[in-house]
């Protein structure tokens, strides 16, 4: 059991609960709640997503959250006979399989809600039954199979045409969705692999790289779901066997010179081309005019203050084009706009 913290705040939710079944089937829940639950409410979240489909646990494995290491929830433990296990400092891989389970979960709603942030709770749902659907290494078998002694019956690929527009347009959403679900959650879990024992990459001059995102300020909701990398940019040139400058753009500010171990080769397939198409500009009044995708940050983030600028990803082009706009700037993307205002409870 462990939390996935700071996530960007929607309907009072800016966390994740994660329960998994270490011992039997592998499988996972995910409960949506806020940072400011106790030892109490976590425990009542137990009840009400765990014990009423399982019933209650012999032991529980956690790290040592305030609100797992509390009393009153190791009293509650003690009275209901279950034993509680807390991992330490020092020997993390107590709970290794469940902070496995987060980092893979992270990862999936970096890619799957690097635009969009505000969405993380209502695709939960989809990310919890593609992993308990798919195959683990260790069993041979789906979580959900061990448990339910079936497998699910998934959407169909293909849907009849209707009378009604409607359902039709959400039953194909629902496909899309739980296809990219399960494809973004392999990702995250090839990652995961790619991760251990990996020497570092060798590049050139001229070759593109992609550059991870952490540690960089780019005015995103949250850096939580930002996107694990950013780019591709261009090796301007090669300092010495692990450190390359950078062609970054000239908006960041940043200096551009990164160790090797920050950066990951850019490749394309035969089977999808080039990542981004970079189309040419539409000329509206004489103008060139491209077109924003999505907004992805403003600044300042001071509360009471609106925001002076906003961060924006243009369609077609690689987050190295993402720029910041002032608000006059957005007047052909005022949908866009409004619903980024809206959605972040800006003024």
């Amino acid at each position: 059991m462990d939390l996935i913290t700071d996530l960007p705040k929607t309907a009072d939710y800016d966390l994740i609960l994660v329960v998994v079944d270490h011992a039997a089937t592998k499988g996972v829940i995910f409960i949506p709640c806020h940072k400011k639950i106790d030892a109490t409410d976590t425990a009542e979240l137990l009840f009400q997503h765990v014990y009423r489909h399982f019933g209650l646990p012999d032991k529980i494995i956690s790290d040592r959250d305030p609100r797992f290491a509390a009393e009153v929830f190791k009293e509650m433990g003690k009275l209901l006979g279950i034993k509680q296990m807390l991992s330490t400092a020092y020997h993390p891989q107590t709970d290794g399989e469940t902070e496995r389970v987060n980092q893979e979960v992270e990862i999936f709603l970096r890619f799957f809600c690097a635009k969009e942030q505000t969405k993380w709770k209502e695709l939960l749902h989809f990310a919890e039954f593609a992993h308990n659907t798919r195959t683990h290494s260790v069993t041979k078998n789906s979580p959900f199979y061990l448990t339910m002694g079936y497998h699910p019956r998934p959407l169909p690929t293909i849907f009849e045409k209707t009378m009604v527009p409607s359902v039709e347009k959400r039953m194909a959403e629902l496909k899309k969705l739980r296809e990219e679900t399960s494809a973004l959650l392999d990702i995250a879990a090839r990652r995961m692999k790619e991760r251990s024992g990996k020497e570092l990459d060798k590049f050139e001059k001229g070759q593109k790289v992609w550059l991870e995102g952490k540690n960089l300020s780019l005015g995103y909701p949250s850096p939580k779901l930002s996107p694990k990398h950013e780019g591709p940019f261009e090796i301007m040139e090669v300092l010495g066997p692990v450190t390359y400058r950078l062609k970054l753009p000239f908006q960041w500010r940043i200096h551009p010179v990164f160790h090797a171990s920050l950066l990951s080769p850019y490749k394309e397939t035969d089977v999808h081309g080039p990542n981004f198409l970079e189309p040419p500009p539409d000329i509206v009044e004489g103008q060139e005019e491209y077109e924003v995708e999505a907004i992805i940050g403003h600044r300042p983030k001071k509360k009471n203050q609106p925001p002076k600028e906003y961060l924006v990803s243009w369609k077609g082009y690689d987050s190295s084009h993402n720029q910041w706009l002032k608000p006059a700037g957005l007047k052909h993307s005022m949908e866009l706009y409004l619903d980024y205002k809206i959605a972040h409870n800006l003024r």
